[in-house]
């Protein structure tokens, strides 16, 4: 049974970056409620999920941008699942232009974990009932392999950041991709990008930041928690 989820969405001036571009913050922040409001459309709401104790963490995405999604667009946004490989749910997003067209698309993967205990659940205990679509989208999800990178900021995570579940939010990762990238490459328009979220980072830790170019329009990055491990990875191209 396929089920695709849309909503109408506009492009307003605090959803764009300083090209009036639509942010990649505004892109992930849209894909995280897109998730909740199509299980709450089927009656699986976030707070339900929370009672069994469970909950869905992002673990991976690749985005890419095909066209310009700029302020004051009417556009649609689309979600649907897309299975599950090995203990990972696959799950897809899309932004359609005025007349249809693809704006951008990302693939994601996400872990079913015990809020309480941050324990890693399997896909059979999930207490709802999934409606994969064999839609899928272009960018894929590869597999981050990251030379040594120069340490660049420590940023420590403020309570302005922290989501419901717990954590600092996926969309501030977009944040810091913005404003600690190379000099060079700073605050502009991501084309596409690759993340790796592998641990949470929580109120008040400090998370080393490392970044590198990666030729004129490209950078990668990572985040190391205040024991050592790693918080996120990422390989980001930006328009110039």
């Amino acid at each position: 049974m396929n089920d695709i989820f849309t909503v109408p969405e506009r492009i307003c001036f605090y959803h764009c970056d300083s090209r009036q571009n639509l942010s990649l913050r505004t892109y992930l922040e849209w894909s995280g409620e897109m998730g909740n409001l199509h299980l709450e459309s089927r009656g699986i709401t976030w707070q339900g999920m929370l009672a069994e104790r469970q909950a869905f963490l992002l673990s991976r995405l690749a985005f890419r941008r095909f066209r310009p999604a700029r302020y004051g667009m009417e556009c649609r946004f689309q979600t649907w699942e897309g299975g599950v490989k090995g203990p990972s749910f696959l799950r897809n997003f899309q932004l359609l232009g005025p007349e249809g067209e693809v704006l951008a698309q990302s693939a994601t993967t996400w872990m079913l974990v015990d809020p309480v205990d941050r324990r890693i659940l399997r896909p059979s205990q999930c207490v709802h009932e999934m409606r994969p679509c064999d839609r899928p989208v272009e960018p894929l999800i590869g597999r981050l392999r990251l030379s040594s990178l120069p340490q660049v900021a420590e940023h420590v995570v403020r309570p302005s950041q922290i989501d419901g579940n717990g954590h600092m939010g996926n969309q501030y990762y977009a944040d810091l991709l913005s404003d600690y990238a190379p000099e060079d490459l700073r605050g502009r328009t991501v084309l596409a990008a690759q993340l790796a979220f592998h641990h949470e980072a929580r109120l008040g830790e400090t998370v080393t930041l490392f970044a590198a170019p990666d030729g004129a329009d490209a950078f990668s990055m990572s985040g190391r928690l205040p024991d050592g491990r790693t918080c996120f990875e990422a390989q980001v191209q930006v328009a110039l």
